[in-house]
């Protein structure tokens, strides 16, 4: 009553009532963390990759011996002191597959990242603005994305010192333009719904309208792009290390030690055979946490 008196009516904001938008965001996640937790692959697939990540960071602590260090006893099959034999330089495989985890998911999840930082505003910019600037950027990534990808890794990786550092800056270039195509065709899509028309009509600036209605509605394929490309980053990180053209001995890597035993395969077969499970069992596990949120996040399953 004492607003009506005045004549001053409060906002939204005053009366402490909820943005429908961020209630409506609100509820989707939850349907989505829902479906996602009925996913028995997906979460296979996450428990894996969780304990990828603990092995990677409690490397020191759960290798038995250093992973270069030498010893007379050259090759061996698995037995009880070293669980996967040793190497052609007597080196513990079982400690060099656990150190290699933490090349592999330090290059597949900074490799992505840094493409995202760069794919997802050029992917913003082309499709919201259009134009000239879609036109620039768009033929652009066509012409990067003329060379297979692998092909065009390896070209940068030999203009370039091999090492980790490069091997991620090779990946992150060879992913931007898969990442910019995916978010400029989800904001085609998304800003041509009548809820973007009546939040330009309240006059909000562009940086606003992008970082908070647009983007948000774009990140479904996002994020499930970016899981699928941690494990196909993480297979050409370990293709590259095969060639010599990744991070450089005696770095412990799977690749590498795929490739330094791969002669001695007939006299010992174990000691290339682990570091190939460990590569298989990575790479299938974020392929099925993509797949269980690709099924989680998909449109037609949310009615």
């Amino acid at each position: 009553m004492r607003y009506e008196a005045s004549g001053v009516f409060p906002s939204s904001a005053q009366l402490d009532v909820p943005d429908p938008s961020e209630t409506t965001a609100r509820s989707m996640w939850l349907m989505t963390l829902r479906r996602l937790r009925r996913s028995k692959t997906a979460l296979v697939g996450l428990a894996i990759i969780v304990l990828l990540f603990l092995v990677a960071a409690l490397a020191d602590v759960i290798a038995p011996y250093s992973p270069i260090q030498t010893t007379p006893q050259s090759i061996s099959v698995p037995t009880w002191e070293h669980p996967m034999g040793t190497d052609l330089l007597g080196r513990d495989v079982f400690s060099r597959v656990i150190h290699g985890s933490r090349v592999s998911v330090y290059v597949g999840v900074v490799s992505i990242l840094l493409a995202i930082l760069v794919g997802i505003p050029l992917g913003l910019t082309a499709g919201f603005y259009g134009g000239r600037a879609d036109q620039v950027i768009m033929r652009l990534m066509d012409v990067m994305l003329a060379f297979p990808i692998f092909l065009l890794a390896i070209v940068i990786m030999v203009i370039l010192k091999p090492s980790t550092m490069n091997v991620v800056l090779a990946l992150a270039i060879v992913r931007i333009p898969i990442l910019a195509r995916i978010v400029r065709g989800s904001v085609l899509s998304v800003k041509e719904n009548e809820y973007i028309e009546a939040v330009k009509a309240l006059a909000l600036s562009q940086p606003r309208l992008l970082g908070r209605h647009i983007l948000p509605n774009c990140l479904a394929p996002i994020i499930v792009t970016a899981t699928l490309d941690i494990g196909n980053a993480i297979i050409i990180e370990a293709s590259l290390s095969f060639l010599g053209l990744g991070t450089q001995p005696p770095t412990p890597t799977w690749g590498w030690d795929l490739k330094q035993n791969l002669t001695l395969i007939e006299i010992n077969p174990w000691i290339t055979i682990f570091p190939g499970v460990a590569i298989l069992v990575t790479v299938l596990a974020f392929n099925l946490l993509g797949d269980g949120l690709r099924d989680a996040l998909d449109p037609r399953l949310k009615q």
